[in-house]
């Protein structure tokens, strides 16, 4: 399943992440420059996370498409450590310092 959400700032609908109803994993693909560098955190909107809650998601996946780095990170995990917050132009959002996420090898 993909998650849509507006972006106010392009004006338009993008790809918030890809949500697997099998294996019950949430994916995202992030550049490091949409990074919220005084956190060091990537944000998951709020009805992005709301929806997964819903749906049982077990695990988050994030992947900087520009590096290769894998993080992921128990979902419960994750809502008991997110903010919640908006910054600028944005939407609310659950934002989580990378510090709380596993980073996965890359296999060899």
């Amino acid at each position: 399943m993909v998650f849509k959400v507006y972006n106010k700032c392009l004006g338009r609908e993008v790809t918030a992440g890809h949500f697997n109803s099998k294996t019950k994993i949430f994916y995202k693909a992030v550049s490091t420059h949409s990074k919220l560098l005084v956190l060091n955190a990537y944000g998951i909107e709020k009805c992005v996370v709301e929806e997964l809650k819903e749906r049982g998601c077990k695990l988050i996946q994030i992947e900087e498409i520009n590096t290769g780095n894998m993080y992921e990170i128990d979902f419960d995990k994750f809502i008991e450590k997110a903010i919640l917050r908006t910054f600028g132009n944005s939407t609310e959002q659950y934002y989580l310092p990378l510090k709380y996420f596993t980073k996965v090898e890359k296999a060899s």
